[in-house]
């Protein structure tokens, strides 16, 4: 059986989609997977700050796309960029094995985030990354880098900012790991729901490629992405909301944790659940639940421009 996986053409998500394409073929042995990839707007557009796009799923409607039109039967994306509402006619199949999950702080010269002088520039196209920094560190000055990972990297090198906040995954999967100067425990950052792991769509009425990806992972990544996701859409959050959710499994059960920011960062709203790692949907429902009836449509929508 042959099977196509759309993917982005970045480093990063080419790494992502060989990854799957190995679990797939080392599980099933009859099936020759191929990768088919596309250009994202998101990659088109360098220069518009993410919270300005018109749309959502910047990064992950054309990969979607070439499913929808039979040009491929899987696609592969970084959970943390799939919208919580997938598009009509597709499906979050199944997620591979979860990397690390913490965020984490590059700068030139090894500097953590405590020994930054004030009015030091920090990088983030991310919202929930911005917020959370200037919580911490009010004195910092929070400025837009776009691109891929080594594209990021080389801006900081020459210049455009003194630090770079960043997911620890991508950095570790590209082998750059040594570039990274602090770790972000998610005591102090909580990451994006689904951060770190890889998730793959499906179209609904394609039975054969949903089995293929079930079962892939016995770490409980597909326990985390449905207790977060389901959070998040909960919520009717998106990508423009600093909002950060981490779901952790101890003996079947599942720890929920979720920190809502206003986006300069003065305002928080936070909570925490336990519940059945049989039913990690209502472990999500329930704590969105506790955090609306706190207030937090008002911040999602303020984040929204609403």
């Amino acid at each position: 059986m042959n099977l196509i996986l759309s993917t982005r053409q970045s480093p990063l998500a080419l790494w992502q989609a060989q990854e799957a394409q190995r679990l797939i073929e080392d599980k099933h042995r009859d099936v020759d997977v191929s990768l088919l990839p596309v250009t994202s707007g998101g990659d088109k557009d360098l220069t518009t700050a993410l919270s300005r796009f018109g749309r959502v799923g910047i990064f992950t409607a054309e990969v979607d796309s070439a499913l929808l039109e039979n040009r491929a039967h899987l696609g592969v994306h970084s959970l943390k960029d799939l919208t919580t509402k997938i598009e009509d006619g597709l499906c979050l199949a199944g997620v591979l094995p979860s990397g690390p999950t913490e965020d984490v702080l590059v700068t030139v010269d090894g500097r953590m985030l405590d020994e930054l002088p004030a009015g030091s520039k920090v990088a983030t196209s991310s919202q929930r990354r911005k917020a959370q920094l200037l919580r911490l560190r009010p004195d910092l000055i929070v400025v837009e880098i776009r691109g891929n990972v080594q594209t990021r990297l080389r801006q900081l090198e020459e210049g455009h900012a003194d630090g770079l906040l960043m997911a620890r995954a991508g950095l570790m999967r590209l082998g750059l790991g040594q570039r990274i100067s602090e770790v972000f425990g998610t005591d102090k950052f909580l990451p994006a729901a689904g951060q770190g792991i890889v998730g793959l769509t499906a179209r609904t009425d394609n039975p054969k490629a949903k089995a293929l990806v079930q079962n892939l992972v016995n770490d409980g990544s597909d326990l985390r992405a449905e207790a977060e996701r389901t959070f998040v859409r909960a919520l009717d959050a998106g990508c423009t909301t600093p909002l950060g959710v981490y779901c952790t499994n101890e003996a079947g059960r599942l720890h929920l944790r979720a920190q809502l920011l206003s986006l300069d960062g003065t305002r928080e709203l936070a909570g925490e659940m336990d519940g059945n790692a049989e039913r990690p949907w209502e472990v999500g429902r329930d704590l969105a639940k506790e955090l609306l009836e706190q207030g937090a449509a008002e911040m999602v929508a303020e984040a929204r421009g609403d």
